[in-house]
């Protein structure tokens, strides 16, 4: 076996392993609340998951874990055959708890570290040990007689089940490595067999099988011998294939392994040998040729009869498929592209729908066009032979021959042979006569009829059109649903420790709280496990330290004394929502008030101000705590900083909902790698907008006399309750440029388009301009370094090549409306600006105009104001015109004044000497870092910036220019 092929398998043992304990850990933490046949299929489930461990383990030469399992097993069986299941006590699943967490270090280390016994392993070991002395001790110990031969009882059920289901994959892949071989290959082949004796053996070794274990042996003498030839390893590797299938048989039917000997002998594989045996016997069966079925599978094994009968070869059956599916790994780089190119791939089928509809719309009008043209043509000739009629009719000086006549000097005749004057003597009504304007009528006609095909071809075309483009659209489904599977998991991979380490705190701290999962199936991106994981402990030790209330509090303000938290995963509108609410005494918000202005973090009169959105964003500030002490569960103001950095490198968010005296929510909102997702598309202020489809509650059209008004605030009455009724201008906000035309109020039109919105906020009806239509999309999340505004989930591409932002439904619910009432809109209300004793002012420095605009979106969203300056001239200029700024973060690189010049002169000169100024550069070198320090910088930042990291150092910054 070569190093890939193992590093193969021991990736494998590993995710196998991780599998198996968590499955033992929550069969352990089920069993408490569990029946008493829940609680034996749990231990039967427990046992199968370390036998399945011990023997991997051993197979793979990892002996610390196989003898970890092993004893972790014994437990088990103590567990199921001497303990009464239905009086089951907490401390034996506390230590039942332990041992699995000793056979997860003892796993750990044996995979990174090559089953090295460390002082570490040998700590785990002994305690798995001491667990399995505290069985024994407590239950007694079982007088367990000899291990009787095989050959006098019956097969074990194990044993059984893995010679039915695992061996056999084992031979089909030694005979058809025995039937390919070939000269060329030789060695590919040695290398095969090698492999397959490696599992056999290893297989023969855990199941203490030493006579199963010297058939196999005879594989590993074959390969290994020197002179070994391709006549030689099929001859005798045919031989010791049957060999095993009769030892294999033999096993199931209970009988002692008993394989006659046989001689050597250079004959091809009808005249099979083992090496170096000294007499065939008399009734050898035949090997099996490389044609024949490979491997025999027995039925249900007959009775077992306690003396041993004569081998017999096994009665040949189908051959059983090989349950090994092979496997790549792929970089995680190129699934990634794969993804992003199946979004691309949407959206150009969604381009190709648009052209098929246009192209569908085209042949429609000229089939109009053709209708009218075949009229006007059919006309002509009706004029033309009325006009003809009418000189028959009426003879020489009638106004009708008027008419002919100026039609033929317009038209003269055609001169052939129905016109000529041979025929002279003819009536008109005996002899068609044709002029030019005839000729030109039939033209038409036939032109109009050439055309009408065409268009019946341009039909036939556009229809297969449609028709494929059906089928790419269910191909691209298909395909996109398949490149997703290889990149999510199911939300229980996040969530599954949870249960262990919420019945740990209950069983320190005398609380009792129960965890319920929901979404439990939820697909969420692999990449998310790692990000996730870290905040959800932290908000679950959170909501049972700050929310969850002791049993005696809860009972005296009416709650049951047993606590919940709840934890839910859902999709909605290209996102995944994760919710952990719990029903315990929800937050304070005058205890958060209060804080922030012990910390010095706001004064007295800004803290009144802040809203209860504002003073919920304080408690993911690091070092924010609002109880006084600190314990092992709370106090420094770590959890939740860790919740928000954490989700900050995967593009995510969280934010706070609280009723005092009912409980906390946190909603954690995660953008999915790649989403596509049915969408309501509408005009609202000149722009289309894309809704997520699943939050759209309600489409209805109102009239204007259904608008309810509650002060200025316009109400609709839905489902026996009132709602807000807001124009989604109001929601929205664009730094874009107003168009020419006013913006028309959905409000005051008389059927006016309505969508109730559905969100964890709650429910809010929203007026909008025009309804489009139902179109699927592909949702694109900004990229970094832009953050996501307020209200906006992302975007995505029509097909005609627009981008559309799409909403996000759950910012908007909540949020208060500024202009709601039943007034026109005729634009948006000025913003004013705060004062200076609100918030503070900062000068950003720097030619590049992007990082400028991120960095004023940035500061800006934290309450900010920012003034830009695009060189060091530019900023000094600004300072001597009076421009009053707490911070200056400054760039070094620029035209006409670099950093260091204005860091220089800003400290030069007395009225702006005290402005703390944090450098901010890609140069990154010490001797840049050292000059900035030099000249008087209170802080070096380099590019690309942490923006975390930023925002916690501006405060600290300000203060010190106020000190």
């Amino acid at each position: 076996m070569n190093d890939d092929d193992l590093n193969e398998l021991i990736d494998a043992f590993t995710a196998e392993c991780e599998e198996f304990l968590q499955s033992m850990e929550t069969n352990l933490l089920a069993m408490e609340a569990a029946g008493l046949k829940e609680r034996q299929a749990a231990v039967k489930e427990m046992f199968r998951a370390a036998h399945s461990i011990k023997g991997a383990g051993s197979m793979l030469g990892f002996q610390n874990v196989s003898a970890a399992a092993h004893t972790l097993e014994d437990c088990f069986v103590i567990l199921r055959d001497r303990t009464d299941l239905s009086a089951l006590e907490p401390t034996t699943v506390s230590v039942l708890l332990q041992g699995v967490d000793a056979l997860k270090k003892i796993a750990l280390e044996s995979i990174q570290h090559s089953d090295i016994t460390t002082p570490d392993q040998t700590e785990n070991l002994e305690a798995i040990a001491q667990i399995f002395d505290q069985f024994q001790a407590k239950y007694g110990k079982s007088e367990q007689p000899p291990v009787p031969a095989v050959s006098q009882s019956p097969a074990p059920d194990t044993l059984k089940l893995i010679f039915e289901q695992q061996v056999p994959a084992l031979f089909n892949r030694l005979e058809t490595e025995l039937s390919q071989a070939s000269e060329a290959d030789l060695a590919k082949s040695v290398t095969a067999l090698n492999q397959v004796y490696y599992q056999l053996s290893g297989l023969a070794g855990m199941l203490q099988l030493p006579d199963f274990g010297k058939v196999a042996a005879a594989l590993s003498a074959l390969i290994d011998s020197p002179d070994l030839t391709l006549q030689r390893l099929q001859s005798e590797g045919w031989a010791i294939a049957q060999n095993l299938q009769t030892a294999r048989q033999q096993i199931l039917e209970g009988r002692a392994i008993d394989i006659p000997e046989t001689s050597p002998s250079p004959t091809p594989p009808d005249s099979p040998r083992l090496p170096d045996s000294p007499t065939p016997p008399e009734n050898f069966p035949s090997p099996t040729p490389p044609d024949s079925p490979r491997l025999l599978d027995s039925p249900t094994p007959p009775e077992i009869s306690p003396s041993p009968s004569p081998t017999v070869p096994p009665s040949p059956t189908l051959p059983v498929a090989n349950p090994q599916r092979p496997t790549i790994r792929v970089d995680l780089e190129r699934l990634t592209e794969l993804v992003n190119l199946v979004g691309e791939l949407v959206i150009n089928r969604t381009n190709l729908e648009l052209q098929e509809s246009e192209l569908r719309g085209e042949v429609k009008r000229i089939r109009r066009n053709i209708v009218d043209l075949s009229q006007f043509g059919g006309q002509l000739r009706e004029e033309y032979d009325r006009l003809s009629f009418a000189e028959w009719r009426g003879g020489n000086g009638s106004s009708g021959l008027g008419k002919v006549a100026a039609v033929e000097t317009e038209f003269p005749m055609i001169a052939n042979g129905k016109s000529s004057p041979v025929h002279a003597h003819f009536d008109i009504l005996e002899m068609d006569r044709y002029t030019e304007f005839h000729s030109t009528a039939a033209e038409v006609i036939e032109t109009a009829q050439a055309i009408s095909h065409s268009a019946t071809k341009l039909d036939t075309l556009a229809i297969k059109f449609e028709r494929s483009t059906d089928q790419l659209r269910r191909i691209t489904e298909q395909l996109r649903s398949r490149v997703m599977q290889l990149r999510v998991v199911s939300f229980s991979r996040a969530v599954d420790h949870l249960p262990r380490a919420l019945r740990e705190m209950c069983l320190t701290y005398d609380k009792d709280v129960n965890l319920l999962l929901v979404g439990r199936d939820t697909k969420i991106d692999e990449s998310l496990l790692d990000a996730l994981r870290d905040p959800l402990i932290h908000l679950v030790r959170n909501a049972f330290d700050h929310g969850i209330e002791m049993p005696e509090v809860r009972q005296a303000s009416g709650k049951p004394a047993s606590g919940q938290i709840e934890i839910e995963a859902r999709h909605q509108g290209g996102q995944t929502i994760i919710t952990v609410a719990d029903d315990g005494k929800g937050i304070d918000p005058e205890i958060i008030r209060r804080k922030v202005v012990t910390k010095g973090l706001a004064t007295e009169e800004q803290a009144q101000e802040f809203s209860i959105a504002e003073l919920y964003d304080f408690l993911f500030w690091p070092g924010f705590s609002t109880t006084e002490g600190v314990s092992d569960l709370s106090g420094r103001g770590v959890g939740l900083d860790v919740v928000r950095t954490n989700l900050r490198t995967v593009r995510g968010t969280v934010k706070v909902d609280s009723r005092l005296g009912k409980g906390t929510s946190f909603i954690i909102k995660l953008p999915l790698l790649l989403s596509i997702t049915d969408a309501l598309m509408v005009k609202t202020d000149h722009n289309k907008i894309a809704v997520p489809l699943d939050a759209v509650e309600e489409i209805l059209h109102i009239k204007a006399s259904e608008v309810h008004l509650a002060g200025n605030q316009p109400m609709l009455w839905w489902r026996e309750e009132f709602i807000r009724l807001v124009r989604m201008q109001d929601l929205l906000e664009y730094s874009v440029l107003p168009p020419d035309a006013p913006s028309p109020d959905p409000l005051t039109q008389d059927e006016i388009p309505v969508l109730v919105l559905a969100s964890t906020e709650g429910m809010l009806a929203v007026a909008v301009e025009r309804l489009i239509g139902q179109q699927e999309i592909v949702v694109k999340p900004l990229p970094p370094p832009l953050s996501k505004p307020r209200g906006v989930l992302g975007t995505t591409i029509l097909g005609d090549g627009r981008v559309v932002n799409i909403l996000d439904v759950d910012d908007l619910v909540g949020q208060p409306v500024v202009n709601s009432s039943i007034a026109a809109v005729s634009g948006k209300l000025q913003e004013i600006p705060p004062s200076a004793s609100k918030s503070p002012q900062i000068l950003v420095v720097d030619d590049s105009y992007t990082i400028r605009q991120l960095l004023s979106l940035t500061l800006t969203r934290a309450r900010y104001r920012v003034v830009q300056a695009k060189d060091g001239v530019d900023a000094l200029e600004k300072l001597q015109n009076g421009l009053d700024c707490s911070l200056a973060i400054v760039d070094i690189e620029m035209p006409r004044m670099d950093g260091f010049e204005l860091l220089r002169s800003i400290r030069s000169t007395e009225r702006f000497a005290k402005i703390p100024v944090a450098m901010l550069t890609s140069r990154s070198g010490a001797k840049h870092r050292q000059m900035a320090m030099e000249l008087g910088a209170n802080q070096y930042f380099t590019k690309p910036y942490s923006e975390a990291q930023l925002l916690q150092a501006i405060p600290k910054l300000i203060h010190q220019s106020i000190i």
